[in-house]
């Protein structure tokens, strides 16, 4: 750091442009939905040796865990077989069935109120097709991008949606999808369905709105379920955040071992909340 500092320009956005307003960051918790419940509860029971932490516990196998609950605080349809049908159809049960999307419901529809614009953050592409239906099913028009969409598509939903006096008020794009000169900032509310492993994502994900040419001040909405896997994420996500703060901005080197999982970590992850949403799975949506 001490070699380079001389050769590197490092600008910040608040010093570059001073009429851009500071982002607001808003996290919102949420209950999960009696079928979510069920679906959490059947995760951990058929792995109840390995959260109990006995047999051999395989790192592998917590991360699998991990992954299966982190869906389900989403939305229970991204599991086959929990949607029901045949016949499928697209109807309340897609909101009423996932706590986030209750919540999202009621958001989006103040937020079309107020004439905000809104930009949708989730990390999986199943996420977005669920959306997607959502969005059909509201009848709000959007734009979705993710890493499979192609360059002329992607450029053109962009200058679409940038577009004076645009119709479109959505724009959902996985959190992975690349931020290479994805400007929106037309846009001024910004939701994180679901938080990354690495806060650095997320950070880069809310920059698509809060950047030079931003006239209004952004809000984010993180949205989080809480007693589940998602608020440990939050949690670890914010840790790493400090550690940037404290070494890397300040010209230290981080030890990159301090921010890798290990397996206690997964299990505490795991058992976070196990009990109460055990306890609890048979009771309706939280407020």
């Amino acid at each position: 750091h001490a070699v380079l500092k001389p050769f590197l320009l490092r600008r910040l956005k608040s010093e570059v442009e001073k009429s851009l307003l500071p982002k607001k960051e808003i996290k919102v918790y949420v209950g999960l939905s009696k079928m979510q419940r069920e679906w959490y509860t059947k995760i951990l029971l058929k792995d109840i040796n390995i959260v109990n932490g006995q047999g051999i516990v395989e790192k592998m196998r917590l991360m699998h865990i991990l992954m299966h609950l982190k869906k389900c605080t989403n939305h229970p349809y991204l599991f086959d077989g929990a949607e029901p049908g045949p016949p499928y159809t697209t109807d309340m049960h897609l909101i009423e069935n996932s706590g986030k999307m209750c919540l999202l419901d009621k958001l989006l529809h103040r937020l079309k109120e107020q004439g905000s614009r809104v930009l949708i953050f989730a990390q999986l592409t199943r996420m977005l097709d669920i959306l997607e239906d959502y969005c059909d099913f509201r009848k709000f028009k959007y734009c979705r991008l993710d890493g499979n969409t192609p360059h002329e598509d992607r450029s053109n939903m962009i200058a679409d949606y940038n577009a004076a006096g645009s119709d479109k008020f959505i724009f959902m794009i996985s959190t992975r999808a690349g931020g290479l000169g994805i400007n929106l900032a037309t846009a001024n509310s910004v939701i994180i369905y679901d938080s990354d492993w690495n806060p650095q994502v997320d950070l880069q994900a809310m920059d698509r709105a809060h950047r030079i040419g931003q006239k209004k001040q952004v809000r984010v909405f993180r949205f989080v379920t809480e007693n589940t896997v998602d608020e440990k994420i939050v949690e670890r996500a914010e840790v790493k955040l400090r550690l940037d703060k404290m070494v890397i901005q300040q010209g230290r080197l981080a030890d990159p071992n301090s921010v890798k999982l290990n397996k206690d970590e997964m299990l505490n992850m795991i058992r976070f909340g196990a009990k109460h949403i055990i306890q609890s799975k048979d009771s309706e949506i939280t407020d």
